[in-house]
């Protein structure tokens, strides 16, 4: 009862400091000040733990002042000006749709020709495929800027509190040195990042992704939307490097082993499911409180002593905020500790009643103990993390608990099946692959339960505006109910006890779940082997860009161009493909600019590509290296090349062989695909030159035209009159810069049924060779 008294003492004055600006010594003298009245009521004892509770408050609420009036890192200083900084870096990559960025601990600076020493760190945001991994040292050029605040998200505190003062956009880079090879920082962060690749090869999106998140916390490339989608269904605690999210995790393990070894035993697959969760995920001082948060309720658990596991994690928190009081503002440290607690207290009285409620119902005896024992975990801790949820979120999910309960068991497999696929993957790609199929589906469980509850009717109820104080009357409010169960045991529930007509009912239940997952199986991993039986061509919504999909009636599968971003064109593959299947038959890049080639060089990394074609021309750009690099055994094609594949035939109709032009765009790839009696013409960036030119070489009519160049206006509105096409499809993205497609082209299609990327998404033309049909994504 000691520790957690003076652990809240503790918090209590960092609160107060932080929240409302008193002053350090508040909470302990307002503590000391009730001394009368406890010896009064409590006799020596209680004053001797008011007086260390005092006492301590008072150095907290010190500390935490001093750290929170400490001087702004001296390259601040800086910021507004161009400036070259010398420093290491300091994080992984935070990936980005089209970039990669970096925390840079910064040693020096030179300003007008002066190198200065200086300390603070800077956020370099560059290129998609730049590759640095923590210890790298570093010369950076360019201008140095304040982060913004942006109208839903205050960015300038949110780097703040890591310490980061400015920002660096696409600036010159010169490496200085490598980290050592014993850098342990540099190899737990390559182990992640090879970690997640490996996922990445071995699942779709956004499963790889959300599996990444779950199994080591790289969760940096799910989609802004799905992740809110988790945000609104409570479930984004999930993909967060947070106590609540590993001691779930551990907790879970625990109980679904004890069946299987025993009480004793089970302990040990817990507890080695912390110790890899904080080696894979980095050993980052978050993932190692995370890990603390997980032992203290493991112990507390094996031993079901839950007074002595709140004494631990009262020890744990003081001992981390005493240690760095930025932990305190660290929303993941408050996650984690407020979880945890929850878990400890509200846990055993919640299984409590769940289980005596299940008793009383015509149907207790088809409840196992085990699922009621991880609603109870899942309930818990979400009503122990709400006031923070709902604080710095702005919204409370309603149906967070609900959908909790239901994803938690699917989450631990998730997690399980997901680092066995990225750790089988490093040592034998295919095996990891063959892991990744059943990884597959908790993943895509959980990421269909959020999308779905996120459409529900007031799923979620609103917040915005609530402040830190409310965050702290939640909690006080939660502390009422929680003294009393904290310190009285709950009663033992009894175990449900299956009759033998239980259990056969049971087994019938089980049939019914295993022919439900056959249903669902079935057309989702079986029917697409077959292939579609007709020629799709899918126009990819990649935003201001071109990525098309050829699929031919057996299944065999072209990709023309990439756009201009690897992990768009990632998720857009994996809507449209199986989710098994991990290889591209062919990929052709019609010409080297970023908003049809920058996407390639990551497909290649995630996809096994059987052949590459391109024109051999070549581009002083990061992903055309990229791409070269990746691209073992090119077939350069021009003019006069084709082949034919599944029925379908593919003809190269420019650029000639000895075509050479200063613009890239005339030297694009315009190809014609033909099935039966239906061609479609794909004619990537070309221009009226080009099109003049063909026209005058071949008969250029097709009935499906992928418009050129987004639909620009330097299309010869003659070119659109000799193709004569019946349906039009232009890939273009939402609201971009240059204004595509123009009036002049859309009305030079004026009759034909045009379809665009920007408005419809994703867009499919089908033929069976000859009747033509279009589906669309919305």
């Amino acid at each position: 009862m000691r520790l957690p008294i003076i652990a809240m003492t503790w918090l209590l004055s960092l609160a107060a400091v932080a929240l409302w600006g008193a002053p350090w010594w508040t909470v302990g003298a307002l503590a000391i000040a009730t001394l009368p009245f406890v010896v009064a009521r409590f006799g020596r004892q209680g004053a001797f733990i008011l007086l260390a509770a005092g006492g301590l408050a008072l150095l907290g609420g010190w500390r935490f002042q001093q750290w929170e009036q400490r001087e702004p890192p001296d390259i601040q200083r800086y910021v507004g000006g161009s400036v070259e900084i010398e420093g290491e870096v300091a994080s992984e990559p935070d990936p980005g749709l089209m970039t990669a960025s970096y925390e840079v601990a910064v040693s020096h600076v030179t300003v007008g020709g002066e190198r200065r020493p200086t300390n603070g760190k800077v956020r370099v945001t560059l290129n998609q495929y730049s590759d640095y991994l923590p210890g790298t040292a570093v010369r950076i050029n360019g201008k140095l800027e304040e982060p913004p605040v942006f109208a839903d998200f205050d960015y300038r505190s949110y780097l703040a509190r890591r310490g980061v003062v400015g920002t660096m956009y696409f600036p010159k880079v010169a490496v200085q040195s490598e980290p050592g090879r014993w850098n342990v920082s540099r190899n737990l962060a390559e182990a992640r990042l090879n970690l997640q690749h490996s996922l990445e090869h071995s699942l779709p999106e956004p499963e790889a992704s959300l599996g990444a998140g779950i199994a080591f916390g790289r969760d940096g490339n799910l989609p802004d939307e799905l992740y809110d989608d988790f945000r609104t269904t409570g479930l984004a605690h999930i993909v967060a490097v947070s106590g609540s999210n590993v001691t779930l995790i551990t907790a879970l393990t625990f109980l679904l082993t004890v069946p299987l070894f025993g009480r004793r035993w089970a302990l040990f697959p817990a507890g080695f499911a912390v110790g890899g969760y904080l080696l894979i995920a980095g050993l980052s001082p978050s993932v190692v409180r995370a890990g603390v948060m997980a032992l203290v309720f493991l112990v507390g658990t094996y031993l079901g002593r839950p007074q002595s596991a709140l004494s631990a994690l009262g020890a744990a928190a003081l001992a981390m905020t005493a240690w760095s009081p930025a932990v305190a503002r660290d929303i993941g440290f408050q996650l984690s500790l407020s979880a945890t607690a929850g878990l400890i207290v509200f846990g055993p009285w919640i299984r409590w009643g769940l289980r005596r409620a299940a008793g009383r119902t015509p149907f207790g005896q088809l409840v196992p103990s085990l699922a009621v024992d991880v609603a109870a975990l899942t309930l818990s801790a979400t009503v122990a993390t709400l006031p923070v949820t709902w604080v710095n979120f702005g919204q409370v999910s309603l149906i967070g608990p609900l959908a909790n309960v239901v994803v938690e068991p699917a989450f631990v497999l998730a997690f399980w099946l997901g680092a066995t696929a990225a750790l089988a993957g490093l040592i034998y790609a295919p095996a990891g692959q063959a892991v990744g199929v059943l990884a597959y589906y908790p993943l895509a469980f959980i990421t269909s339960l959020a999308r779905n509850g996120a459409g529900l009717p007031f799923a979620a109820v609103s917040a915005p505006g609530l402040s830190g104080s409310a965050a702290f009357f939640g909690y006080a409010v939660l502390a009422a109910f929680g003294w009393p169960a904290y310190r009285r045991l709950a009663p033992s529930a009894p175990q449900t006890v299956l009759r033998s007509d239980a259990r056969r009912r049971r087994r019938v239940l089980v049939g019914a779940a295993a022919g439900a997952c056959a249903v669902l199986v079935v057309p989702i991993s079986l029917l697409p082997a077959r292939g579609p039986g007709a020629l799709e061509m899918t126009v990819l919504d990649i935003g201001q860009g071109d990525a098309i999909l050829l699929t031919t009636p057996g299944g065999k599968r072209f990709l023309v161009d990439g756009g201009p971003s690897g992990i768009a064109l990632a998720r857009q593959l994996g809507a449209v493909l199986p989710h098994w299947e991990r290889s591209i038959d062919g990929v052709f890049v019609t010409h080297p600019q970023e908003d049809h080639i920058a996407g390639i060089p990551a497909i290649l990394d995630r996809y096994q590509v059987k052949t590459k074609r391109d024109t051999g021309v070549s581009a002083a750009i990061v992903s055309y290296t990229e791409y070269r690099i990746r691209a073992a055994n090119r077939i350069e094609v021009h003019a006069g090349d084709s082949f034919e594949t599944d029925g379908v035939r593919f003809e190269v109709l420019w650029p000639p062989a000895d075509y050479s032009a200063d613009d890239l765009n005339s030297t694009s790839i315009i190809l014609r695909v033909t099935y039966g009696e239906v061609g479609f013409l794909l004619t990537g960036d070309s221009e009226a030159p080009t099109q003049r030119q063909l026209m005058v070489l071949t008969d250029v009519s097709a009935a499906v035209l992928k418009v050129p160049h987004h639909g620009s206006k330097t299309t010869d509105p003659v070119f659109f009159t000799a193709v004569h096409p019946s349906v039009a499809v232009i890939s273009v993205g939402t609201e971009n810069r240059f204004g595509h497609p123009s009036p002049e082209t859309l009305s030079a299609l004026a009759g034909v049924p045009t379809f665009r990327t920007d408005i419809s998404g994703r867009v499919t033309v089908r033929t069976d060779g000859k009747r033509i049909s279009v589906t669309t994504q919305r």
